[in-house]
């Protein structure tokens, strides 16, 4: 049986839908995960709403175990000096399965991280909409007046703070 692994291509930051395209034409048939997330703000009374990488610098790739190998041996071959596989103690190892689960929920199916809704119900604060519920454990700040929440996503044995929109509303 074939198992389809994760694993981390790592890209110069801002460069990644650059890398993502390149990749897309060179490997037609390889799944390729670009994660982003949307954040807004207000400038002047009108709210200002982008699409940005969840991961600066990060993209994924869906490969079988058994083969990544030459997928790696051909994207060196390609002389790409924009993106490279991530090697950890000399060999490719996929992201852990709790981390893959965590971002997929996450991403949901468009792969874009949208705001979640929070409310507050006796000083705790609970995720009632989005794709942070369920996910409370992983939540590490939060800030209404800048409506942002923090988490904390392990990346191979790293962990990554990011910001993500929230919407708060009083319980």
């Amino acid at each position: 049986m074939v198992t389809i692994e994760w694993y981390v291509l790592r890209t110069i930051c801002g460069k990644e839908e650059a890398a993502l395209t390149l990749l897309r034409k060179r490997f037609a048939g390889i799944e390729l995960i670009y994660p982003r997330r949307r954040i807004s703000w207000r400038k002047q009374g009108t709210i200002i709403s982008l699409v940005r990488p969840l991961f600066e610098g990060y993209l994924f790739v869906a490969y079988p175990q058994e083969k990544i190998g030459e997928f790696d041996y051909l994207l060196r071959r390609c002389d790409l000096k924009l993106v490279w596989l991530v090697y950890s103690t000399g060999t490719l190892i996929p992201i852990l399965e709790e981390e893959k689960c965590i971002i997929q929920q996450l991403i949901g199916k468009d792969g874009i991280v949208e705001g979640s809704t929070v409310e507050n119900h006796d000083g705790q604060l609970q995720v009632i909409k989005g794709p942070l519920a369920g996910l409370g454990h992983i939540v590490k700040k939060v800030s209404r007046r800048n409506r942002r929440i923090t988490v904390e996503i392990p990346v191979l044995d790293e962990k990554k703070n990011i910001e993500l929109e929230g919407i708060f509303k009083d319980g």
